[in-house]
């Protein structure tokens, strides 16, 4: 399975995706010399030589903490291009990040970003330690140990929930999570998604547990929770990382047409791509959506359900390849971050 679309990416795309095919499916070790040919072209490609334009000479990657052209999006970015975490340049963003000395000279936060921590729904402190979960920080150092804890303590805590009015509240114009209460956001699962010291057979099989509940109780909730900043911070409404539970459920070709003929939101494709992506194997609930795309990739009919208008939301939020007016560089960025998807879940060996 997959072996015609691994061959055609090895042939056809770019050195970035070629490096992670061979890194990633095929296994082959980052210090063979051939790997590390690769590594240095990857530097010198326009996505990542754009994403280091943007870092300052203390190492601060970006304009600020959190947004398109913050830390946490340039890192997912330069990550998932070829770059390894061990990198000159993403060490540099990492002691950016992690010394308040240097942090302190940038917008090392975002707007609300404290409220949010204050009442532990993912803010400043969990987006920092998200950024530091996927480059290789240790887990038993601060300020990434505490986030764990608390991302944990979440998900444990949202076992104890039998329906939405437990941890919401519903408004005159918006439902609210009620204060200080435990259910996981983005932020928590991310972090925990790219953790493994919590790890333990017994949180595990809690955090499968707690993944359902959440799921039985989010899959028909249709509309955004919203979050009320604590008094001391205003007591206005905002919108919290909330993570994204509908896709979890089963997809057919319909939910698809839907997402990509989206007028209002050329985004959504690519943001469903990204929610499929990075759900953790203790959170899915089924297999079928990524059995749904491998099949497309087999019978090699990914590129004729998609739309214009959806494919430039996709290249805006997931463009590796340099040049997306070459047809074939499309249906390369685009069969690479499908196989990248499905291939983890389906435990192809």
């Amino acid at each position: 399975m997959f072996q015609k679309t691994i061959g055609f990416l090895l042939e056809n795309a770019c050195v970035n995706i070629r490096y992670l095919i061979n890194r990633d499916i095929l296994k082959a070790p980052v210090d063979d010399p051939k790997m590390q040919k690769m590594q240095d072209e990857i530097l010198q490609t326009p996505v990542v030589k754009k994403c280091l334009s943007a870092q300052h000479l203390d190492g601060w990657l970006g304009h600020e903490l959190h947004g398109g052209d913050g830390m946490d999006s340039l890192m997912s970015v330069l990550l998932r291009s070829g770059v390894e975490a061990k990198n000159i340049h993403v060490q540099k963003a990492v002691n950016a990040l992690t010394a308040p000395e240097i942090a302190v000279r940038h917008k090392n936060h975002f707007a609300a970003g404290d409220a949010l921590d204050a009442d532990g729904r993912g803010g400043n402190k969990s987006i920092t330690a998200w950024i530091l979960s996927t480059a290789g920080f240790s887990e038993e150092k601060q300020p990434l140990a505490d986030e764990i804890k608390l991302s944990f303590d979440h998900l444990y805590g949202a076992l104890e929930h039998g329906g939405i009015d437990d941890f919401t509240k519903q408004g005159t114009k918006f439902r609210y999570y009620k204060p200080s209460i435990k259910f996981p956001g983005a932020n928590h699962i991310g972090i925990l998604a790219n953790t493994h010291s919590w790890q333990s057979p017994e949180n595990l099989q809690a955090a499968k547990e707690s993944m359902k509940n959440c799921y039985m109780i989010m899959k028909d909730i249709e509309g955004y929770i919203m979050f009320r900043k604590p008094k001391e911070f205003g007591g206005s409404y905002m919108g919290p990382f909330n993570y994204d539970w509908q896709s979890l459920t089963p997809i057919e070709t319909h939910d698809l047409q839907r997402m990509v003929n989206n007028l209002k939101n050329r985004f959504q494709f690519g943001f469903y791509i990204r929610s499929l992506s990075r759900h953790p194997s203790w959170a899915i609930q089924t297999i079928q959506p990524y059995e749904f795309f491998a099949e497309m990739l087999e019978k090699d009919t990914l590129m004729d359900n998609m739309t214009d208008k959806a494919l430039t939301g996709f290249k805006y939020l997931w463009g590796i390849e340099p040049n997306w007016r070459n047809k074939l560089s499309v249906k390369c960025d685009l069969t690479y971050r499908i196989l990248n998807t499905c291939w983890p879940v389906l435990a192809v060996k």
